[in-house]
């Protein structure tokens, strides 16, 4: 499994290229996963969503996250399931199939 990170700074059009790059390979035959981890999560729309549609899509819950310590004592956190069970119960399926997980969102200043 290959991953893509799209990264850099605001309104320089990450999401646009992520969500074109995601329906491209998905049309192709691949099968993608697509994480919108933006405070403000539109990759939905972009994916072919309706508006209505993507504010639908429920935000994976923490409590997923499995916490623990390394050997020097600092906190990690991983899956708490394998990511075949995330995608199963969170991931919204879009017009190309690619399946869209949503982080997170912020519900008001100083809550994310």
């Amino acid at each position: 499994m290959s991953t893509i990170a799209i990264a850099g700074k605001g309104g320089s059009g990450k999401t646009t290229i992520a969500g074109t790059l995601a329906r491209v390979l998905a049309r192709s035959g691949r099968e993608v996963w697509a994480i919108d981890a933006d405070s403000t999560p539109n990759l939905g729309t972009t994916l072919g969503l309706s508006r209505e549609e993507s504010a639908a899509v429920a935000p994976m819950p923490r409590s997923i996250l499995h916490e623990d310590t390394d050997a020097e004592g600092k906190r990690i956190l991983s899956l708490g399931v394998p990511p075949a069970t995330v995608i199963e119960q969170h991931a919204a399926a879009t017009p190309d199939a690619v399946k869209l997980l949503v982080m997170g969102r912020v519900d008001h200043a100083g809550a994310g």
